[in-house]
């Protein structure tokens, strides 16, 4: 194990459980006209309700995105948020050579954090930055809530007559009152009607609403910016401490203000999100143990003393626990600050 550098940090994980109410963040799908929402399955065999840690990766990816304020530091897929990533990316897959279309890829920072795979030159780099399902502890509520459109059924005769010209025609609902004289008549599938009484079609579908204290685990090994995995070195001209502080803040955001499915009518209330941040300073891979236990910060208390029992305060595990979204943006306002991306040493070529 190399010496543990305080300023340096080799991987991080977040645990934690996060109040999301009334949202809809991630879904099965939408059967008919009803959304479905996640159901998980835990260990136990008891059901739970999700989001899925694609919906989380997407989330950090937005964040990311966002938070560039150059996006020429993105490669032309990037910049336009495109999924494939490098494999939409030009200037990756002209190259002829692997290794060469690995080294371009490399200089845009969301390939970079977030992983790709490139169909030619067959390319492939792991993410990361790798989320687990949000999973809902006990007590979670859900609700399913009918909802209505309504739209004028369209004219297909193109037949109307003008105000003050339906001759003998009248308006086709009973005891319409509608003056002649100041409305129009219009034929709708062979009938009359009034401007005042025309059709109109409703459509029932069916959304879900849900509300929870959900677990969080997260993982971002940030020795790994921009490490060229086919060379085993870093690219020396890519700027590591602005990558990993970036990816930093994409975390601090995204859980700030959570984004995902249908936030434009369920936007969630965000109530608390308290956890522990697990560094690691040393080339040791940092543990994780998921806040679906009670005593989770408790346990991970112990662990780290364990790790360290032979270094005491100069082991390689620091715990950074937060109690609310203030306390967990000052942590990772101090990360940044702080500390930068741990150097792997692969020694002379």
């Amino acid at each position: 194990m190399s010496k543990t550098d305080h300023n340096s940090v080799y991987e991080i994980a977040i645990v934690g459980k996060a109040v999301w109410n009334l949202h809809s963040l991630s879904n099965e799908g939408t059967v008919g006209n009803v959304t479905e929402p996640r159901t998980l399955t835990l260990a136990n065999k008891t059901k739970t309700d999700g989001v899925s840690g694609e919906m989380l990766k997407h989330m950090h990816v937005e964040a990311l995105w966002s938070l560039e304020g150059n996006k020429s530091n993105f490669c032309s897929a990037c910049r336009e948020l495109r999924p494939e990533r490098a494999n939409a990316s030009k200037e990756v897959t002209t190259k002829k050579a692997s290794k060469d279309a690995m080294k371009t890829a490399l200089q845009c920072e969301l390939c970079d954090i977030h992983g790709f795979l490139v169909e030619r030159p067959q390319l492939a780099r792991d993410s990361l930055i790798q989320f687990g399902w949000a999973v809902a502890l006990p007590g979670f509520g859900r609700d399913i809530h009918t909802h209505a459109r309504h739209a004028v059924v369209p004219i297909e005769e193109q037949e109307r007559k003008e105000k003050g010209n339906w001759g003998t025609d009248k308006c086709s609902i009973p005891r319409c009152e509608s003056n002649p004289n100041e409305r129009d008549l219009l034929k709708i599938k062979g009938k009359w009607y009034c401007e005042d009484h025309l059709p109109t079609a409703q459509m029932l579908y069916y959304r879900p609403t849900r509300s929870g204290n959900y677990g969080v685990v997260s993982l971002f090994q940030a020795w790994r910016i921009g490490l060229n995995d086919l060379t085993m070195r870093y690219e020396p001209q890519i700027n590591r401490t602005e990558r990993y502080k970036l990816a930093l803040k994409a975390y601090q955001a995204m859980f700030l203000r959570p984004d995902g499915a249908m936030t434009a009518t369920r936007l969630p209330h965000v109530e608390n999100f308290q956890g522990t941040i697990i560094v690691s300073k040393a080339n040791h891979p940092v543990p994780i143990l998921s806040p679906l236990r009670d005593n989770y910060q408790e346990e991970m208390r112990a662990i780290r003393d364990a790790i360290n029992k032979t270094e005491g305060e100069a082991g390689p595990i620091e715990l950074l626990e937060f109690a609310s979204m203030k306390e967990f943006a000052e942590k990772m306002q101090h990360l940044m600050e702080k500390t930068t991306p741990f150097s792997v040493s692969f020694g002379e070529t």
